[in-house]
């Protein structure tokens, strides 16, 4: 899983996209696990994902009661993370 295929699942348009925020939700995730999983822990790339991760998650909870109603926009999402993904 990459930023890449995640943004093109959340433009698309032919039914392959992600079907609600809490897929979205678990594909960032795996991104930053795979990048500590792979990655030795005094790896750069380890650490940068481990903090990552963790400002992820710290701006996902204000976001939970929103996602607990269905109540989101996908770019919105994008937006709030500022994400830039080439």
């Amino acid at each position: 899983m990459d930023f890449s295929t995640i943004k093109n699942r959340m433009e698309a348009k032919d039914g392959t996209g992600y079907k609600n925020v809490r897929e979205i939700y678990a594909d960032v995730r795996l991104v930053f696990k795979n990048a500590m999983k792979y990655n030795d822990e005094r790896d750069d790339v380890h650490v940068m994902a481990r903090t990552l991760l963790e400002k992820f998650e710290e701006k996902w909870l204000p976001l939970l009661p929103k996602v607990a109603e269905e109540v989101y926009c996908y770019l919105c999402l994008i937006a709030l993370f500022s994400l830039e993904i080439a």
